[in-house]
């Protein structure tokens, strides 16, 4: 089963700092377990923007944004057995020493892109209302016929949702332990329900794209740029 482990940067921090070194180590020690299977940091909350489309209007808000606690710092996608697992790998991550880590599953996870990777990489998050529903289908279907024009277009990377069940959970070092909260959680005014990698040229051609995805008409997308790391050395 894959899972992604998010790591949720908080805007008032806690604990020590985190560098990319240690984030290395760690992600070299899952790629010696064979259990990594894609992620990387993202530029700055401040580097980003955040997309939405009301009544045919599109709306585009430059980062930071003023009305989260929180933001996404990087992903990591891993590959194992259980979402128990998924947990105890999440419980090793130095990232709980500053912030969180979210463990969501990945129940339709499509990484077969067709973007040539010459350009830059973008992370659209699909941020809704917690209970968004889709009683007949419709939004997944309109999502998968924008699956299918970004592959056409030659710049999509992967993409999946981010699955509710198994519950999502959240890990945070606190008083030197471990701590683990179930979800949903209830101070969560808007929920990451999916996420898209595209490569565009540039901040501004990722948020056209973005433009035209249908999260857009019912959510918010927030548009960050996906930091190049070298690959975790197994």
């Amino acid at each position: 089963m894959e899972f992604a482990l998010v790591f949720v940067n908080l805007k008032v921090p806690r604990g020590e700092p985190v560098t990319f070194e240690e984030m290395g180590r760690y992600a070299g020690e899952l790629a010696r377990e064979g259990k990594i299977r894609g992620g990387a940091p993202l530029q700055p909350e401040e580097a980003g923007a955040r997309v939405s489309l009301r009544g045919g209007q599109a709306a585009v808000t430059d980062g930071p944004f003023a009305e989260s606690k929180e933001f996404v710092g990087g992903f990591m996608i891993v590959d194992v057995a259980s979402r128990a697992e998924a947990i105890e790998v999440a419980k090793r991550c130095p990232a709980t020493r500053s912030g969180i880590v979210e463990v969501r599953a990945l129940p339709d996870r499509d990484a077969e892109g067709t973007a040539p990777g010459t350009s830059p990489r973008f992370m659209f998050l699909l941020y809704g209302e917690p209970g968004l529903t889709d009683p007949d289908g419709s939004k997944y279907q309109s999502m998968l016929a924008y699956d299918r024009t970004l592959k056409g277009e030659g710049c999509y990377v992967e993409s999946s949702q981010l699955g509710q069940e198994p519950p999502a959970a959240r890990v945070e070092l606190l008083g030197g332990r471990a701590v683990v909260t179930d979800g949903p959680f209830a101070e969560t005014k808007e929920v990451a329900g999916g996420y898209y990698v595209v490569e565009a040229r540039s901040l501004a051609d990722a948020i056209a794209v973005a433009k035209r995805c249908p999260a857009a008409h019912w959510g918010t997308i927030e548009v960050r740029e996906v930091i190049k790391v070298p690959p975790p050395s197994a």
